[in-house]
């Protein structure tokens, strides 16, 4: 197995520098954390990845990764995959990610380094080639809200598509025609699925999307917030809204209230993941279920069993997706 010899000797820099690279130390030259990284890349080395063997241990530790602690959506998923961890004794190391290619990678490879015992990975912008090359290398990585081809089995998710298919079906049921769309402006998967899925009910309905009622912006509140000003100043008249998630659909009804209009008298507000905050809006959220709770204890319990070579190994639950019917989406105003 390669040591960090090995790496300091192809980069052609000395231990100390691959260790500060490896560590995250911001002392080192572009130059030489480049060396170091393609080095790394190319021997397949974590820091510290022998350690485990020498002393003939197991890590007590499981690594996740997810973007953004901030989203309550990512704390519930951490919530119950910290919850599932000190259940069977361990602890969950959890790193940030904010959507950008090297901090996942970065965090990836801190967690190897970290001799963990399970990995549930969210990572949406790491190329495809890349984050199969890690699958192959860690046989107990399992994926968070992407699906992976040939590793199908180790990814944990739902059909985002579907689910924003739906609950723009249930807006035209109740006869909206002009429906806005507020989607996230990260370059992910989901956000293109969940677009899809708002499109494909459209055009199902025989209706071309206005792409004047369409914006991206941060998928948080204050985007929501953002989205409702944007699209009341663009004057182009819409009857119903549907949010990339329940997070943007708060903020963006507390911008309507503040402008005069009522939910859903005025305008229907549809949201996405069901998260608690969703039943404590007035009025309450109708959404899509995410059941994100089922799938960070899955993940977990997936990712120790083939950690553990289990004879046979934990088998995922068909996760699927649903509209929860609240007081926030209404019939079409009439006149």
């Amino acid at each position: 197995m390669p040591t960090i010899r090995d790496v300091a000797r192809l980069a052609n820099v000395s231990v100390a520098t691959v260790s500060r690279v490896l560590n995250g130390s911001s002392k080192v030259s572009e130059q030489s954390r480049r060396a170091v990284l393609e080095a790394q890349k190319e021997l397949s080395f974590c820091l510290n990845a022998n350690a485990r063997a020498l002393a003939h241990q197991d890590s007590e530790i499981i690594g996740a990764t997810v973007p953004d602690l901030y989203d309550p959506y990512f704390g519930a998923l951490i919530r119950s995959c910290e919850r599932t961890a000190q259940l069977q004794g361990f602890t969950l190391l959890v790193l940030q990610t904010f959507h950008d290619v090297e901090r996942e990678r970065r965090a990836i490879d801190t967690l190897l380094s970290h001799q963990c015992r399970g990995l549930i990975i969210h990572a949406l912008t790491l190329p495809e080639m890349e984050l199969a090359a890690y699958m192959r290398r860690v046989p107990f990585m399992v994926l968070i809200n992407r699906t992976l081809k040939g590793f199908e089995e180790r990814c944990v998710g739902i059909d985002d598509l579907k689910g924003e298919y739906l609950v723009v079906k249930e807006l035209l049921s109740q006869g909206h025609r002009d429906i806005a769309f507020v989607g996230s402006n990260h370059r992910i998967h989901d956000a293109f699925d969940r677009h899809a899925g708002y499109v494909k009910a459209l055009k199902e309905a025989g209706i071309t999307p206005d792409p004047r009622l369409l914006i991206n912006v941060e998928p948080y509140m204050e985007g929501g917030a953002e989205a409702a000003r944007e699209l009341l100043a663009r004057k182009v008249p819409f009857t119903a809204v549907a949010c990339y998630n329940d997070y943007m659909a708060a903020g963006f009804m507390a911008e309507l209230g503040e402008a005069g209009y009522r939910v859903p008298d005025d305008i229907s507000v549809t949201g996405f993941d069901d998260l608690f905050l969703a039943s404590c809006l007035t009025p309450k959220l109708t959404t899509v279920h995410h059941p994100v709770d089922e799938m960070g204890k899955e993940a977990v319990l997936l990712s120790t069993s083939l950690y553990n070579h289990d004879e046979e190994p934990y088998k995922l639950t068909n996760f699927d997706v649903s509209v929860v019917r609240r007081k926030s989406v209404g019939p079409v105003r009439q006149g």
